[in-house]
């Protein structure tokens, strides 16, 4: 029996180093599966998480598009408002042009109308002033002579 026993105990240690060997080949094996199955879990979640990003990309996209829709609409709205901001001012500039030409041409007509009035009146006081000169002129004449012929009668009488 010693021998019987010797190769029961060999069989038992060859039984105990195979399923030591397939324990460990089932656990290599598992392993295996398990990193494959992260794998492949990872790689199917992957997809969906880049689908979910480029949907949440997407509603950026179509908020921010949104978003300058509106900015273009204001700024449209401000370029019209200057554009007729500016047409106004170009049409007070001519108005004003028109105003002051006209008012030019009236200026014009009063200086015209001034200096012909004053022209008229500087004859009219000329003649006047020489009317009155030779009024004054002639006056100063017959005195002069009434005064004369009066002191010569007083220095020597007539008679």
């Amino acid at each position: 029996m010693a021998v019987g026993a010797h190769a029961s105990t060999t069989v038992n240690v060859v039984f105990g180093i195979g399923a030591a060997l397939v324990a460990a080949l089932v656990a290599v094996i598992t392993f295996r599966a398990a990193t494959r199955a992260t794998r492949l879990t990872e790689e199917l979640r992957g997809p969906a998480a880049h689908q979910e990003t480029l949907e949440q990309r997407l509603d950026q996209l179509s908020v921010s598009m949104q978003q300058s829709a509106r900015l273009v609409e204001q700024v449209s709205a401000e370029l019209d408002a200057r554009a007729v901001t500016a047409r106004r001012l170009r049409e007070e500039v001519e108005s004003a042009e028109a105003l002051a030409a006209l008012h030019k041409d009236q200026a014009e007509a009063v200086r015209r109308l001034v200096r012909s009035e004053m022209t008229e009146e500087l004859a009219t006081a000329r003649r006047r002033i020489r009317r009155d000169s030779l009024t004054i002129g002639i006056g100063a004449f017959v005195a002069g002579a009434l005064v004369s012929s009066v002191v010569t009668l007083l220095v020597y009488p007539l008679g």
